[in-house]
């Protein structure tokens, strides 16, 4: 996937509809630059995109186009001087060739564009869709992604799927990741692997009790796993887009809440980001 520019298509209408409209009777010297611009025009094009319906046409017109206007800029300004001073007006052969070609390019086009894979997608909350498209994990601080990076890949997934309604999915997503850094906790809290056909949220909660985890956190994960992570499991219950929203935000809060309380373990806490001051005991 790439993003490709809409202005571009403004530029390609500016520089090649002229191209339609040139007069009987016209020297070199009054198109040369114009042309050679419509020409770097029709190059973008075909560098973005995959052309389906228009392909001939551009190569009719850009083939057209070369035929009068050298590719080298400089060649192409030399040779003003080179048709003379008066210089003769363009022969009928060149014109009629880039008139017809062009006309014939808008007109394919219109077909190309109305069939393109173009959508707009809906904005999801204050998300930002370039990010949810690309790298949802920056959603979390820097400081904390530096301590949990194994969180990163659950989280651009999720911002896909989040992006394109696919709602349940950002669930699942989140859920890895958060209980990776669950995982993480109750490891540096009891130094030890659990078992893995122990590993669930019930155990770990169990198993955070024992060890005196932070009552914030516990009932945190308590929320999380009663309200959206068992129930998920079920193949009758799917999550709607304002829930996922929702829970994309929580999860963000839930691992910034873990991570920073590890950092308290270690005897370096981290401020939690958020307006004003935060006291840790």
């Amino acid at each position: 996937m790439r993003k490709v520019s809409e202005y571009h298509l403004y530029e390609l209408a500016v520089a090649i509809h002229p191209l339609t409209e040139v007069p009987d009777t016209i020297a070199y010297s009054a198109i040369w630059n114009s042309w050679f611009s419509a020409r770097g025009a029709l190059e973008k094009l075909f560098q973005q995109r995959q052309l389906e319906f228009c392909y001939d046409a551009a190569n009719k017109l850009y083939a057209a186009l070369n035929a009068v206007v050298p590719a080298d800029w400089l060649e192409a300004y030399e040779k003003i001087a080179a048709l003379g001073d008066p210089a003769p007006d363009l022969g009928f052969t060149e014109r009629y060739n880039v008139v017809s070609a062009a006309t014939e390019f808008e007109t394919v086009l219109r077909t190309e564009l109305n069939n393109a894979d173009t959508y707009f997608i809906d904005p999801k909350g204050t998300h930002k869709t370039s990010l949810l498209l690309t790298d949802a994990s920056r959603e979390i601080p820097e400081n904390i992604l530096k301590e949990a990076p194994q969180v990163a890949e659950d989280f651009r997934q999720a911002g896909r799927c989040l992006l394109f309604d696919n709602s349940t999915a950002v669930g699942f997503h989140l859920m890895r990741a958060i209980e990776s850094v669950i995982y993480a906790y109750m490891k540096k809290l009891t130094g030890k692997d659990m078992p893995i056909k122990s590993r669930n949220w019930g155990a770990y909660i169990r198993v955070l009790k024992a060890n005196d985890a932070d009552k914030k956190v516990l009932g945190m994960i308590e929320h999380i796993k009663d309200t959206y992570r068992n129930p998920i499991l079920h193949p009758e219950v799917e999550l709607s887009s304002e829930e996922a929203q929702v829970l994309f935000g929580l999860a963000v809060s839930a691992i910034v809440v873990i991570v920073n309380t590890m950092k308290v373990i270690k005897g370096a806490a981290i401020p939690f980001p958020a307006v004003g001051a935060v006291t840790v005991p």
